[in-house]
């Protein structure tokens, strides 16, 4: 009799699974579809098919999930509410709300690919207003089938037919035909994945034995930490007095720049030395390829002797990062708060993972603008938890280290903990994380003055951000200082990119280079080093690498296009006449398989900045001595290049002779 019950549970798992199944695949086959054109940009065919499979295997949990869940209310109802007709609700909800899942995928598919955000904004509909509205006509699909399955249920229930052993036995056929094409499918897309994961960590370069003598070098990155609203950059709020206290005795250079505007190109160019020009990486979920894969800094340290760690808070850089094929010895995802933080680290280096998790949020944000109870009031990236993850891995060292520390903070949603909640900004003022949603900020039906005193308040928020991953910090080298590992380390201090605050926008990303969103701060201070000094040096993010091969005594191979940043230093206050430039580049919307032809790229000099259209060849040249470095917002500033000609044909030839794959011709004054 019990093996009969049990017989019984595992063919109504089997047909809870199947149910559910159908409109999962459905869903999964129009999100590869629509998908598949933003492949075409940036990943190879191995990685469109460990994407696929992983988000494959995904939909399969997910499956698995919710017939579980589903038999546990079936064996609940019969136990407790005395039914007989449990698995047939359950079925039937299961049904309808598939049908109700695939329809609206469908709608959000065509709706997403025909219509253009661009249409919507001139009609007055926001991203939020769009986004709000794809929710409730999900909703509405989901209650109108759900209303259809409850009139099919009681059509049923009054028209019940037996049916023969002949039609069970068929049924029984195809159902574990059904189930055994679903679970080959499984284990093939496992395999796959299972496969890349164990090439993805075959390290194929030679590995030296340790040698005496070899300094430790600390590297630590803060998301979208601009120079200009630090304290020790002269910003007028007190926002990072732990790294003010670190600068002091530090080497603190003041015109240092990203060669991106977010996040993976410019973690590309710190992990190469070289412009995403020329590492191919300028897409969201950019990779290495082919030679590139061991181009790397931590290759180059890991073949020296080096212990190659990394700690990294934000998950998009993950693929980036895990297609260096072992080159870290441990590389960790930062502990994340919620069930974004289930992944392990190893899953989130693979194509897929970051929409999964991407899709999570989104959906909690949208589902934070409906119901209030849902907002977001605090992060699940606090900085405190990355450098905890970093503390761990400093203890485990044996012998000479190199340890990046990506910090996710003080990255948007701009969510302090209570501790340093209000420090800048009062109570009750854009708490929650769907306050600060872009559109809802700069909403055009709102009045100039405000959409600027709400920019205002928003940058207040992201300097008490600020402030707790400056405290995460204070206390980290505070551990470095108990640990006595200071007196053989190099620490390095800067971001990826920094964050804009202008009077009509904010954020980052875009081929606008403000100079807040590409002055980062560069803080190094060498081993034993006690005296502090401000460097004027012009330098860009393709001077990390080389300047930590220097200090580890390796030869910096020909292929990193910087320079070590020792190589060229100016003390502030000495006149001086740099020929280094600073260079960022903006080329998402190229494919990386085709040369580029559109985007934006821009040098900065010790005075002046040049930014340059690709596709149209529109030029700008601007004074920096014209941006203010107080607590105002960044305004509009003059274009010049009418009144220096001679500056402006300086930087045009000097990109024009450094970067012969970009297509710089036909200039066009404008």
């Amino acid at each position: 009799m019990k093996r009969a019950l049990n017989t019984d549970k595992i063919d109504q798992f089997k047909k809870l699974f199947l149910c559910a199944n159908t409109p999962i695949i459905i869903t999964y086959a129009l999100f590869i579809t629509y998908r598949i054109h933003a492949f075409t940009y940036y990943m190879m065919i191995g990685d469109f098919i460990t994407y696929a499979c992983f988000v494959f295997i995904s939909s399969q949990v997910l499956c698995v999930i919710i017939s579980a869940l589903s038999l546990l209310g079936v064996c609940l109802a019969e136990k407790f509410g005395h039914t007989d007709r449990a698995f047939e609700i359950a079925l039937t909800i299961i049904l309808y709300s598939g049908y109700s899942v695939s329809l609206f995928a469908f709608a959000f598919s065509m709706e997403r690919v025909f219509i253009d955000q661009s249409v919507l904004d001139g009609i007055g509909i926001t991203p939020v207003v769009r986004a709000a509205g794809e929710m409730l006509i999900g909703v509405t699909i989901f209650v109108l089938m759900l209303i259809r399955g409850a009139t099919s249920y009681r059509a049923q229930a009054v028209n019940k037919t037996t049916t023969t052993d002949l039609d069970a036995d068929v049924a029984e056929k195809r159902l574990n035909r059904r189930i055994f094409l679903a679970s080959s499918a499984s284990a093939l897309a496992t395999a796959t994945v299972g496969s890349r994961l164990v090439a993805g960590n075959q390290f194929e370069m030679p590995i030296q034995g340790r040698r005496d003598g070899l300094k430790n070098i600390l590297l630590i990155t803060f998301d979208a930490l601009s120079a200009t609203d630090m304290s020790c950059y002269g910003y007028g709020l007190n926002t990072t007095p732990n790294i003010d206290l670190f600068a002091n005795s530090a080497d603190v250079y003041r015109n240092f720049y990203a060669c991106s505007t977010y996040t993976t190109p410019a973690i590309a160019t710190i992990l190469t030395g070289r412009y995403p020009s020329s590492s191919g990486i300028y897409h969201l979920a950019g990779m290495l390829h082919d030679q590139n894969i061991y181009r790397t800094l931590p290759a180059l340290l890991k073949s020296a002797g080096y212990e190659t760690t990394a700690v990294f808070g934000n998950p998009y850089a993950m693929p980036l990062m895990g297609s260096t094929h072992g080159a870290f010895d441990h590389l960790c995802a930062a502990p994340r708060a919620g069930w974004t933080g289930i992944a392990p680290s190893e899953l989130q280096e693979l194509p897929g993972m970051m929409d999964m998790i991407d899709l999570g949020t989104r959906v909690g944000t949208v589902s934070g603008l409906v119901v209030p109870a849902f907002r977001q009031m605090f992060s699940e990236t606090p900085p405190h938890e990355t450098f905890e993850a970093a503390k761990t891995l400093v203890s485990k060292a044996d012998g000479p280290f190199f340890l990046w520390i990506h910090v996710m903070a003080p990255h948007a949603p701009y969510l302090p903990s209570e501790e340093f909640r209000y420090r800048f900004l009062p109570q009750g003022v854009l708490e929650t994380r769907q306050d600060m949603l872009h559109p809802r900020i700069v909403n055009k039906t709102k009045s100039k003055s405000q959409i600027q005193a709400d920019i205002e308040n928003v940058r207040l928020r992201y300097n008490e951000w600020i402030s707790e991953a400056d405290d995460a910090f204070g206390k980290f080298m505070s551990f470095m200082d108990k640990s006595g590992r200071m007196g053989e380390t190099m620490t390095m201090v800067s971001a990826d990119h920094g964050e804009f605050f202008a009077p009509n926008t904010y954020g980052h990303s875009g081929g606008t280079f403000h100079k807040s969103l590409i002055n980062v701060p560069m803080i190094i201070k060498e081993a034993g080093q006690h005296t502090g000094r401000q460097l004027a040096t012009v330098a860009d993010q393709t001077a990390i690498a080389p300047t930590i091969l220097k200090a580890a005594g390796i030869e910096q191979p020909i292929w990193m296009q910087g320079s070590p940043l020792r190589s060229a230093q100016t003390i502030i206050g000495e006149p001086f006449e740099s020929a280094n430039l600073a260079v960022t580049q903006y080329f998402v919307r190229n494919s990386k398989f085709e040369p580029i032809t559109k985007g934006t790229i821009g040098a900065v000099s010790s005075d002046y900045q040049y930014v340059r259209n690709i596709s149209t060849g529109e030029e700008k040249l601007f004074s920096l001595r014209e941006v203010s470095s107080g607590n105002e917002l960044e305004g509009a500033r003059t274009d010049v290049k009418n009144d220096i000609p001679y500056e402006l044909h300086h930087l045009r030839h000097a990109l024009t002779a450094k970067f012969p794959e970009v297509m710089l011709t036909g200039a066009k004054n404008g």
